[in-house]
């Protein structure tokens, strides 16, 4: 589990920093970012699944409404600034993007605190 994470927190940093790459040189959103968005949803859903499996399979986190709720925020937020970049053709669309990657690393940290007997 310690190693997705670290992969989560690795395809996160990588499209923060691309988004940010993009606003600074005033670009649009191409595939390559909207790719990368993509990218961090999939890991974060493969996340989740897993979570939720480990879930079923007896461990029992603290508080799951927490638990599914960050990991259910996570992966719409992300969906929603994929789509929200995707019609602003503007540095900000890519913004954007960046700005919900480094969201999405802090609630994957935020897990790691609300839930960690899930992590060992």
């Amino acid at each position: 589990m310690l190693a997705l994470s670290i992969l989560v927190s690795v395809v996160c940093s990588l499209t923060a920093l691309l988004g940010i790459y993009y606003a600074i040189r005033d670009l649009s959103a191409d595939l390559v970012l909207l790719g990368a968005c993509a990218l961090v949803a999939l890991v974060w859903a493969i996340f989740g699944i897993t979570l939720g499996l480990r879930d079923l399979a007896g461990g029992h986190p603290e508080d799951r409404i927490t638990l599914y709720g960050y990991l259910l925020t996570g992966f719409a937020m992300l969906i929603g600034g994929g789509w929200v970049s995707l019609w602003e053709r503007s540095r900000w669309g890519s913004l954007v993007i960046a700005v919900v990657s480094l969201v999405a690393m802090v609630l994957l940290m935020r897990l790691h605190q609300i839930w960690p007997g899930g992590f060992a």
